[in-house]
């Protein structure tokens, strides 16, 4: 098992009550897997930052060795 610590930050929806879950990594290759393993639609995807590790990450990279997630909306301005 590849244990996995996703945390929900801010008004982002979430796939239950909790801020934050520990999932089973195992077959969740990328970011866009996770995604939708959590119940995000394509579209919703697209409104989202992802930060693995520390690091904001696109949809395609990889999940390889991450041990934390932040899923929030992402905010943009000027």
């Amino acid at each position: 098992m590849s244990a996995l610590t996703v945390r929900f930050i801010g008004p982002v929806r979430r796939p239950g009550p909790a801020r934050a879950l520990e999932i089973d990594a195992a077959g969740l290759s990328t970011v866009a897997d996770l995604l939708l393993h959590l119940g995000y639609s394509a579209t919703e995807q697209s409104s989202l930052s992802v930060v693995v590790d520390g690091a904001r990450r696109d949809p395609a990279a990889s999940l390889a060795g991450a041990r934390s997630v932040e899923i929030l909306i992402a905010i943009g301005g000027g």
